[in-house]
């Protein structure tokens, strides 16, 4: 039997038992059938297997990570039809929720439009002031007739709407709570009204080794794409979550400076443009180096007393070290585990506020920390730096 003539019948049949119903039965929700259903073959990217069509993405970083001139790069390039990065865009209508430098990012805008030379109108639209995205009842609704006379006006479907930041679209929210979920879910409703992509721009916690983004759980749980930035002379993007595509592709880019002008007082005016790279300029440290800059001050002075102690009283490696325990291609020199403690007591000891009590209880701390993070190493009475040269 017919999809519709199921539902006609199963309505007559309400009504019949609940006359004084007919005029309260809510609109049936749109349903689609077993045998009707096909896969989706098209229209699933608007970037090709980085970004959804449909759905919600996540942009973050640190400050000064270039985050916003990444996300402004690919709006940019949606709006123009361009390829990103050797892949294919579906062009369309992006609407750019500035909600945070208005005036930079208009600078931003010109140099993209100077560096490339463009002229005439694209279908992209500035919204240069803050708005709430995260109560139920405040700036969604107003969002979405914003976005319905662009594309009104512009002639072109809306494609991806991008919020920066995160934070300042956040309202009186609490970013910690489950305020998140319904921000979410207010972005969600823009993406499901207009069958496109959002895209907020957001932090990353100030704590340097979190890679998670800032706030409540349920913002990475509830997008699709997240992409975190990484700061550095050459910039990097990274895929950290993909729902129906891989995980950690990288792409690398610089910021090219591009004079727009002079002020007043005769100065330049400059801004910067996204100039993707294969070539990264970032030094390289080596895992060993940045576990040691990841210590804290109490165990990053134990692991200096063990590498003063070795410069000082090294002793040559013991024959009865088992060679599973050590790497005698890095590791020349080893101490005894009991000279280190005392070391590290005594210098403890001589800092304001600490005794050696407390500088034992410190290098009681520091060493199964050290030992954990691959620094330092003990076998019986031996103590060594595990990438000692």
């Amino acid at each position: 039997m017919k999809a519709a003539a199921l539902e006609d019948r199963a309505r007559a049949r309400v009504v019949e038992s609940h006359p004084a119903a007919a005029n309260r039965l809510p609109e049936p929700l749109p349903v689609e059938w077993f045998a009707d259903i096909k896969p989706q073959l098209d229209g699933m990217w608007l970037i090709k297997r980085l970004l959804p069509s449909q759905g919600l993405a996540l942009v973050y970083g640190h400050p000064g990570s270039g985050k916003s001139f990444f996300a402004l790069d690919i709006a940019l390039h949606v709006s123009l039809g361009w390829e990103w990065a050797s892949r294919r865009v579906k062009q369309g209508l992006v609407v750019y929720v500035g909600a945070e430098g208005g005036a930079g990012l208009r600078n931003r805008l010109a140099a993209f439009r100077i560096q490339h030379n463009i002229e005439g109108e694209i279908p992209f639209a500035l919204i240069p002031t803050p708005i709430d995205m995260q109560d139920p009842n405040a700036d969604t609704g107003r969002l979405a007739e914003t976005v319905r006379a662009a594309a009104l006006k512009s002639g072109a479907v809306p494609a991806l709407v991008i919020i920066d930041t995160l934070s300042k679209t956040f309202g009186g929210g609490k970013e910690n709570t489950d305020d998140m979920a319904t921000y979410i879910a207010n972005c969600q409703r823009i993406a499901s009204e207009f069958d496109c992509l959002v895209m907020p721009v957001h932090h990353r916690p100030k704590d340097a080794e979190s890679i998670e983004p800032r706030g409540h759980g349920s913002l990475k749980g509830g997008v699709d794409t997240v992409i975190l930035i990484e700061a550095g002379k050459t910039k990097c993007a990274e895929v950290t979550k993909q729902k129906d595509g891989e995980i950690g592709e990288r792409f690398l880019f610089n910021l090219g400076v591009v004079e727009l002008g002079v002020d007043e007082d005769g100065d330049p005016v400059t801004s910067c443009v996204v100039e993707h790279t294969a070539t990264n300029m970032n030094p390289v440290v080596s895992p060993f180096a940045q576990a040691v800059g990841k210590l804290s001050v109490g165990n990053r002075l134990v692991y200096e007393q063990l590498g003063e102690l070795i410069e000082a009283a090294g002793e040559p490696v013991p024959a009865d070290i088992p060679d599973t325990e050590i790497n005698r291609d890095w590791v020349c020199r080893v101490v005894s585990l009991e000279a280190w403690r005392d070391k590290s007591i005594s210098a403890a000891g001589t800092e304001a506020g600490h005794n050696r009590d407390s500088g034992k209880r410190a290098f009681n701390r520091a060493l199964p920390a050290l030992r954990k993070a691959g620094i330092a190493r003990v076998w019986n009475d031996w103590a060594w730096i595990t990438h000692q040269l």
